[in-house]
């Protein structure tokens, strides 16, 4: 017996030094992390006594998965007694029933944020997720922003999904490598949904032969500022924004790919973003609109730490403590961590 509680002291010891070395940003660069911080901040500090960010549910979401992103329990980020994670459980029968990809997108902040997404505010939204599934046409939702974001929402809970929902979307993928927001040749490819589709593919099938022709078309998209739009052959203009950035080096990541490798001149994706980073911490959307922008905050934010979609379930290290009951003097360090 005495040897076998020196076993467990020493995997709790093990366990607890995986843990620590889990919660740090290992792979981004002290700038990036200084930013992601004060972004952070900014983000917390517009939080309304609801608890909400952005005093909306699908902006509440995205501000969840930031804060997981960053190590941050949500759970503990109050206002007037509510948290984020309150606030969507209050609001999940609404916002998910509005369409598939609002429901994925809920669904990804659920899981990240460590609570069980088959009941969740009185909601199964794996369950409506799986509902919402055509076996005629192979996919979740009417449009490919529905499909993608239902993807990575059951890849992210651990759910089978069926080979005929990735096919459907290498269907969706159009001749020049991207995919546009509404599966639709007419609307044309852009850069937000190529990279949620790219993200959503790796999580599901690991690699296709639809990705080295959506990298090549992520490429195309850079602009001299090292940065992303939209589209270049959107009518609002083809300048970089803070959103389009963070999402392609999102699937960079996913792809394998070093943002900061990719260089026009002296300008990579990463300097990019971080040049839309205004005083305040917040993120603008693009250089010519200089207002904070929520949206633009929060998905800069795993961005800069380079960090893909689906992050996993938020695991709180207090399940450990009946296995490290000797270990006190680590307890100040416990908190939620990504398990990648």
């Amino acid at each position: 017996m005495k040897h076998g509680m020196g076993f467990l002291r020493t995997l709790g010891a093990f366990m607890a030094l995986l843990v620590a070395l889990a919660a740090l940003p290992t792979h981004a660069a002290e700038p990036q992390t200084d930013a992601a911080n004060r972004a952070l901040a900014w983000l917390v500090g517009q939080q309304g006594d609801d608890g909400s960010i952005g005093g909306d549910a699908g902006a509440t979401a995205d501000a969840v998965t930031a804060m997981v992103a960053m190590g941050v329990d949500p759970d503990g980020v109050l206002k007037n007694g509510n948290s984020p994670v309150s606030y969507l459980g209050a609001q999940a029968a609404t916002y998910a029933a509005k369409s598939v990809g609002g429901a994925g997108k809920l669904t990804l902040a659920v899981i990240a944020a460590g609570k069980d997404p088959s009941n969740f505010g009185g909601v199964n939204l794996i369950n409506m997720l799986q509902k919402s599934y055509n076996s005629a046409t192979g996919q979740y939702g009417p449009t490919t922003t529905d499909h993608v974001f239902a993807l990575l929402a059951l890849a992210s809970a651990g759910q089978t999904v069926p080979p005929a929902a990735v096919a459907a979307l290498e269907k969706l993928q159009l001749a020049d490598g991207g995919w546009s927001y509404d599966g639709t040749v007419a609307t044309g490819s852009d850069t937000n949904t190529t990279a949620l589709a790219v993200q959503a593919l790796k999580a599901t099938s690991g690699g296709s032969a639809a990705l080295p022709k959506a990298q090549a078309y992520l490429l195309s998209q850079q602009n001299a500022d090292g940065g992303f739009p939209y589209s270049k052959t959107s009518p609002f203009g083809s300048d970089s924004d803070a959103n389009s950035t963070a999402y392609v080096i999102q699937a960079l990541v996913a792809l394998g790919v070093d943002p900061a490798t990719l260089k026009q001149g002296a300008n990579t994706p990463l300097t990019a973003l971080l040049a839309l980073q205004n005083t305040s911490g917040a993120f603008r959307y693009q250089t010519a609109i200089p207002d904070d922008n929520i949206f633009a905050t929060e998905q800069a934010i795993p961005a800069l730490l380079l960090k893909s979609f689906p992050l996993k379930t938020a695991v709180s290290v207090r399940l450990w403590l009946p296995l490290l009951s000797d270990m006190r003097a680590i307890s100040g360090a416990l908190k939620p961590i990504i398990v990648p």
